[in-house]
């Protein structure tokens, strides 16, 4: 049988049959401030957002050390400050550190010097903590702005994780075309707030999905992904969220299936690295 491939054909280390990032936004309360708006946020619906840091976040690093893989963790500049021993205890478990916005900031008219202004802060703050330079970008809450894509690369970053528009990794021309940004598209369906989002505070953000259901949706695009071969698989999680008790223990057989399935775990940065080395197709 011919599989239908709109990648690049590019192959993967060790002859592994796709590159997979278990990826974490660690944004806390500010999750629920984007969602919901600040001032109509209740308490009891911000606390959902302190149980990532209070309870969830340990043990997401826990699954992480049992399954002996690395991941990426992107993080508002604000949440590293108040926050800073539980993003300490991130960088020490020797995870991946990446631009998340200052505030979590989802608006969509914030200007090309505001956000300037929230990258440059926001590094200097996450660089401190984490001894190296950042690399990785991710917009807060799919806010992406027409001159996100420039701004990455006046800055130096190396890649962006934010596109839906496929399955694969590209290298994005922006105005310099000799170091473009290597872009990792992930999905909504790969996303744990699509499933386990919810609030009391908000009509049609109640949703509490059973995790075997999850399970089978991963998995199903997991096998889809991996039988073409070229394609690239990112899940997209929230302390808040995914470290609940039950949920947490999915997510860990669920990285068992993808090791014992021909997955080349690895960090974002790492997966970008390799993409930029190995890879020409651009848009």
């Amino acid at each position: 049988m011919t599989l239908l491939k709109n990648g690049d054909g590019i192959r993967w280390p060790g002859g592994k049959r796709i590159a997979a990032m278990v990826t974490f936004d660690f944004d806390a309360e500010l999750l629920r401030y984007s969602a919901g708006g600040r001032e109509a946020t209740a308490f009891p619906d911000y606390s959902r957002g302190q149980y990532g840091p209070r309870e969830g976040l340990a043990r997401c690093l826990k699954v992480l050390d049992e399954q002996n893989i690395r991941s990426t963790f992107f993080i508002p500049g604000y949440i590293a400050l108040r926050y800073p021993s539980e993003v300490t205890s991130i960088i020490e478990a020797g995870h991946e550190i990446g631009y998340h916005g200052y505030m979590h900031d989802e608006r969509l008219d914030i200007t090309r010097d505001e956000e300037l202004e929230n990258m440059k802060k926001s590094r200097s703050i996450l660089e401190k903590m984490y001894g190296r330079r950042i690399t990785g970008h991710r917009v807060p809450f799919n806010s992406f702005h027409t001159f996100s894509y420039e701004l990455m690369q006046e800055e130096g970053f190396l890649y962006s994780s934010a596109m839906q528009d496929c399955d694969y990794a590209y290298l994005k021309n922006t105005s310099n075309p000799e170091h473009p940004v290597v872009e990792l598209p992930t999905d909504h369906c790969l996303d744990d707030f699509t499933y386990f989002y919810f609030s009391y505070n908000f009509p049609g953000k109640q949703s509490n999905r059973d995790v075997d259901d999850v399970f089978s949706i991963w998995k199903d695009a997991f096998d889809e992904l991996a039988d073409e071969g070229d394609k690239i698989f990112v899940l997209k999680l929230h302390p808040q969220l995914i470290g609940r008790a039950s949920r947490v223990r999915m997510l860990s057989h669920f990285i068992t299936y993808m090791k014992e399935h021909g997955a080349w775990i690895a960090t974002c940065e790492d997966v970008a690295s390799y993409v930029k080395e190995h890879s020409s197709i651009r848009y």
